[in-house]
């Protein structure tokens, strides 16, 4: 990201003003102590000159070598201090300057030298004309012209040394104020981006959450769906087509479920097994299409009469039904088995071709036990069998009650 350039690029920035600055700063100091050094230099290089030239004219006006007793003295502190501006000024454009100063100042000395050698030989008036003649003065003269003009070059180049220095920590400045700037700019960026990656997180998460909770939702409308699906199919696979009762499927399940139940708690278990009369001869004169409508009315009649919790009716093959009565005694089965059989008769459905009569009717064999271990649940299924074909062999649209269990 050009960003996170910049943010290298400012860093790169400080690191060189700041090395800049400390360059700067180490140099201002050198040159603040190497200006003062030779400031001093100078200031003692006049002085010392000065205490010569004036202890040597003295000594020959008063034609008094006393007083001229410090001289050597003096004269060798004033060429430690010419060596020493000589090594300050070497890398300076004013070495050259400062060279013929020294070579200037080393001709006086010579004179002053023959100058004192004729006092102590005490030729006073050769050392007056060595030091009053017009060579050395006019040496004199240069030397001061020419010491001043040094002492002017020098300044000047340490001005511009200064200046350069100034310029350098100025430049340094600027830079860091460009790297500031630069940094405030990319903080801002980075700040901005950030913000606009947490508001684009945001957005994604919130669609995200919305996708999960569509997701969500199709799972459970799909879940519910398939349940339902399943429900039918199962409800399908276990309700015939025809009538809508429980299918034989559904009743051997149940007749297992609740013989099972029975034989756990010791409590009785009664089964209605009926057949609709002369069903064949119905078929053959109405037709099986009023047939099946005549099996789908025996089928109202049995889910009328059929409500409590726990009973079943269903369609066991053909024309044959059977209820599933559980806690229910034999006698107490008969009554419901009596009350289908009323319901039905009431219905009035025509059978012309019946030798018992003129309407539909049933015949229904009745059982009831406590199932044992030693037991099976066909055997209870058989007497109810067993009962309905004995009320067949009576006079059919009867109720038969086993008395074999």
């Amino acid at each position: 990201m050009r960003f996170l350039g910049s943010i290298h690029i400012a860093v790169g920035i400080l690191l060189l003003t700041i090395g800049l600055g400390f360059y700067a700063d180490l140099k201002g100091e050198q040159m603040h102590a190497q200006n003062v050094q030779m400031q001093v230099g100078l200031e003692r290089l006049v002085r010392l000159n000065q205490s010569l030239t004036s202890s040597m004219s003295l000594a020959v006006a008063e034609k008094n070598t006393l007083r001229a007793a410090s001289y050597n003295s003096v004269q060798t502190e004033l060429e430690a201090t010419m060596n020493g501006l000589l090594a300050l000024t070497q890398h300076m454009t004013v070495a050259s300057d400062m060279l013929a100063l020294a070579q200037e100042q080393q001709a006086l000395r010579l004179v002053e030298n023959q100058a004192f050698g004729h006092m102590r030989d005490d030729r006073w008036e050769a050392a007056y004309q060595a030091l009053l003649g017009g060579d050395y003065v006019m040496a004199l003269k240069l030397y001061e012209i020419n010491s001043d003009s040094v002492v002017g070059s020098l300044n000047i180049e340490l001005a511009n040394a200064a200046q350069r220095q100034d310029y350098l920590r100025q430049a340094s400045l600027v830079l860091r104020l460009a790297a500031a700037v630069l940094l405030l700019w990319a903080g801002w960026r980075y700040s901005s981006r950030l913000q606009a990656d947490l508001a684009e997180q945001v957005r994604l998460r919130s669609e995200v959450t919305q996708a999960n909770e569509a997701l969500e939702e199709t799972v459970k409308r799909r879940t519910a769906e398939l349940q339902e699906a399943n429900s039918q199919l199962e409800s399908l696979s276990t309700t015939d087509s025809l009538t809508g009762l429980a299918n034989r499927r559904r009743f051997d399940s149940y007749w297992e479920q609740e013989w099972c139940r029975a034989q756990r708690q010791a409590t009785p278990l009664a089964v209605i097994m009926l057949d609709v009369d002369h069903f064949k001869l119905y078929n053959d004169h109405y037709g099986h299409q009023q047939g099946d409508r005549c099996l789908q009315r025996v089928a109202e009649v049995l889910r009328a009469s059929v409500r409590r919790a726990g009973e079943l009716a269903a369609r066991y093959g053909g024309e044959e039904f059977v209820v599933v009565l559980p806690g229910v005694s034999g006698e107490q089965a008969a009554e419901t088995a009596q009350l289908i059989l009323k319901a039905l008769r009431a219905e009035q459905l025509p059978h012309a071709s019946s030798p018992d009569g003129s309407v539909v009717t049933v015949s229904l064999g009745v059982a009831s036990g406590i199932p044992d271990e030693s037991a099976s649940r066909e055997h209870l299924l058989k007497a109810a069998d067993v009962a309905l074909y004995e009320a067949k062999s009576l006079s059919r649209n009867c109720v038969v009650l086993s008395r074999a269990v």
